[in-house]
C-alpha cells in the first residue's frame, strides 16, 4: 500500500525505551491515548520503523471506507452538505467572489505540485483595498484526509455573505475585520486518486511529505536551509504578505482546540489568554453538540506538547516566525464524517467560528512613528515583565501599524526601535474592543542613517556644518543605483530624499568633508 498511496497508518504501543520527541522525527504522530500511538509513515518512515521490532497493527486508509458518501448522492445544488469535487469546490470559490464583489473577493496565493489551485477568499466590508483592521485567517485539510473542516469553511464563507446586512453578528464581523479563508490547503492529497471525490485521499502531499511538519520550527536552528514543498512555501508568503494577526488551523481525527507549543514543553508567554480563547470555542461548540462533543483531554483544550510534540508544525511557525496567533482545532474523532453528518457539525461548530473570528477584536492596536518626521516605524511592541520566546509583536515597516490581543485589564507596555528611546505607556483594555495606543519615538542623536528599515526618506544626524555631503547607493553586487549630493548649511537631522530607489537591501556610502563611512540599509516599499 505505502507504494501506491504513499504512506500507511500505523497502531502501535509506545515502547518504554522511545520517547514520543524520537518517534516524531521520522513519523507523524496523528493520535497518541493511554500509550497509544497512531501515525502517519511514508516509505521512509516505515523503513526506519520496522527496524525498531515495535509490534503494530495496520489501519485500513479512512478515505477507503465505503460509507462517508451518502449512496444516493444530493442534488448538484445542494453543495452544503457533501464533500465537493475539485471543479465544484472552484466553482463555488469563484461564485463567491461574483455573487458578492462588495464584501469579498478571490485569490490564488500558490499552485500545489500537481497543479491544483491554493485559494483563499477575502470577506471585508472594502476588499479592495488594505484597511486598519486584524486580519484572521482561517485554513484547513492541511492533511487531505481530514475534510469536515473542507466543507465547514465553505459553509462559513456562505453565512458570512449570505447574512451581511441582516444579522447584527456577522456585520460586526464583516464590518471590523479583514478575515481571509482557506477552505484546502492540501488539494493533491485530498483528491489524490481522482479530481472528482476525496475517496481515497491522503494526508501526506503529492511528494508523500506532511505539510504541517514542513514550517520553519522555533527548535532548529537550520530552518532557513532546509527545503519546503510548494504549499508550504505558499502559504509562508501568503502569511507574510497579509499581515496575519489571528489564525486558525482546522483538523479531524480528534474533538479538542490544540494551543501552542507544540514543539517545547515550555508555556506559551500568552498561555492564560490561549486557554481562554481555547475554553470558549470548547465549551460554545459543547453547548450546540450532543452530549461528549469536543470533551477530549482537558475537556476539549490540551497544549500541543503535553498530547504530543510536533516539529514543523505550522501553529508554532505561525506564532513564533509570523508573531501571529494561531490555535489548532480538531473538529471530528471521525477523520471523514458521513456526508449525512454534515449538517450537525455545522450547527455544532457555527457559533464557536463567529465567535473565534471575533477573538481579533480585544487588544490593542496603533501606529508606531519617528517623532521627528512622523514616517512609519518597526518597532517591537512588548508587555513589560511578560514577553519572551517572540511572544511581542512588530508594527508594520510600511504603515507602522501593529496588534496585540489581549484578555481585559491593565498593561504597561514597552515600545523599542533600533535607533530610537525606548517608550512605556499604560493602556486598558476592554472586553470587545481594540483600544488605539499610537505612539511617536524620538530617534537617539547618532551619526548612523535612519530609520533603518526606511520607505522613500533617510535622515541623518549633522553636528559640524559647511560641506557638501554625497550619498551613494549600492545593491549586494555592487552596482550603483543612487547618488545624491547637497549641501549641509545647519547642524541638525539632514533630510536625505531617496526617490527612485526600488525595495531591498542597499550599502550607503556617506563622504562628508574628509569623512567616509559605510552602512547597510534596507528599503521596503510596498
Amino acid at each position: 500500500m505505502v507504494a501506491e498511496r504513499g504512506e500507511v497508518i500505523l497502531r502501535f504501543a509506545k515502547p518504554t525505551a522511545w520517547g514520543l520527541d524520537f518517534l516524531t522525527s521520522f513519523m507523524s504522530i496523528d493520535n497518541y491515548q493511554h500509550d497509544t500511538v497512531t501515525a502517519y509513515v511514508n516509505e521512509a518512515g516505515l523503513n526506519r520503523f520496522l527496524t525498531l521490532g515495535i509490534p503494530y497493527r495496520l489501519l485500513q486508509p479512512p478515505s477507503l471506507g465505503k460509507d462517508f458518501q451518502t449512496k444516493r448522492r444530493q442534488a448538484v445544488g445542494d453543495w452544503r452538505n457533501r464533500y465537493p469535487a475539485y471543479a465544484e469546490y472552484i466553482d463555488l470559490m469563484e461564485g463567491f467572489a461574483a455573487d458578492y464583489p462588495n464584501i469579498c473577493r478571490i485569490i490564488q496565493f500558490g499552485t500545489s505540485i500537481n497543479g491544483h489551485k491554493l485559494l483563499a477568499l477575502k470577506i471585508t466590508d472594502n476588499p479592495g483595498i488594505r484597511e486598519n483592521e486584524p486580519v484572521v485567517l482561517l485554513t484547513s485539510t492541511i492533511h487531505g484526509d481530514e475534510p469536515l473542516g473542507f466543507v465547514l469553511m465553505l459553509r462559513l464563507i456562505d453565512y458570512l455573505l449570505e447574512n451581511y446586512g441582516t444579522r447584527n453578528q456577522v456585520n460586526n464581523l464583516v464590518n471590523q475585520v479583514e478575515t481571509w479563508i482557506n477552505p484546502l490547503a492540501n488539494p493533491d492529497g485530498a483528491y489524490f486518486f481522482s479530481d472528482t471525490s476525496l475517496a481515497g485521499a491522503t494526508r501526506f502531499n503529492a511528494q508523500q511529505e506532511d505539510l504541517n511538519r514542513n514550517f520553519p520550527d522555533p527548535q532548529d536552528p537550520l530552518w532557513e536551509g532546509r527545503l519546503r514543498e510548494p504549499e508550504t512555501m505558499a502559504m509562508m508568503n501568503f502569511m507574510e504578505d497579509i499581515h496575519v494577526v489571528l489564525a486558525a488551523n482546522f483538523h479531524g481525527g480528534a474533538e479538542v482546540v490544540n494551543y501552542p507549543w507544540d514543539t517545547w514543553i515550555r508555556l506559551h508567554a500568552d498561555d492564560m489568554w490561549y486557554r481562554k480563547i481555547s475554553r470558549a470555542y470548547a465549551d460554545t461548540a459543547q453547548s450546540y453538540g450532543p452530549a461528549g462533543y469536543m470533551t477530549f483531554l482537558d475537556n476539549g483544550i490540551t497544549n500541543g506538547h503535553a498530547w504530543y510534540p510536533v516539529y514543523g508544525g505550522r501553529q508554532d511557525y505561525t506564532n513564533f516566525f509570523r508573531r501571529a496567533r494561531e490555535v489548532t482545532i480538531e473538529l471530528s474523532d471521525v477523520k471523514i464524517p458521513p456526508e449525512n453528518n454534515l449538517e450537525d457539525y455545522w450547527n455544532y461548530n457555527r457559533q464557536s467560528l463567529l465567535q473565534y473570528i471575533s477573538q481579533s477584536l480585544t487588544g490593542i492596536t496603533g501606529i508606531v512613528s519617528d517623532s521627528i518626521t512622523g514616517q512609519a516605524l518597526v518597532a517591537e511592541v512588548r508587555i513589560k515583565n511578560h514577553d519572551f520566546d517572540s511572544s511581542f509583536v512588530l508594527s508594520s515597516s510600511a504603515t507602522g501599524i501593529y496588534y496585540r490581543l489581549l484578555e481585559e485589564r491593565k498593561y504597561l507596555i514597552n515600545l523599542r526601535a533600533r535607533g530610537y528611546r525606548e517608550k512605556n505607556l499604560s493602556v486598558q483594555v476592554s472586553q470587545g474592543a481594540l483600544t488605539r495606543l499610537d505612539a511617536s519615538l524620538q530617534p537617539v542623536v547618532t551619526s548612523s542613517l535612519f530609520p533603518n528599515p526606511f520607505i522613500n526618506r533617510l535622515y541623518l544626524y549633522i553636528d559640524e556644518p559647511g560641506n557638501d555631503l554625497t550619498a551613494e547607493f549600492f545593491d549586494l553586487s555592487g552596482r550603483k543605483h543612487l547618488q545624491i549630493k547637497q549641501p549641509v548649511v545647519s547642524a541638525g537631522i539632514l533630510e536625505i530624499k531617496t526617490d527612485g530607489i526600488i525595495g531591498g537591501i542597499y550599502v550607503v556610502k556617506i563622504t562628508y568633508g574628509n569623512e567616509v563611512r559605510r552602512q547597510v540599509v534596507v528599503c521596503r516599499k510596498f
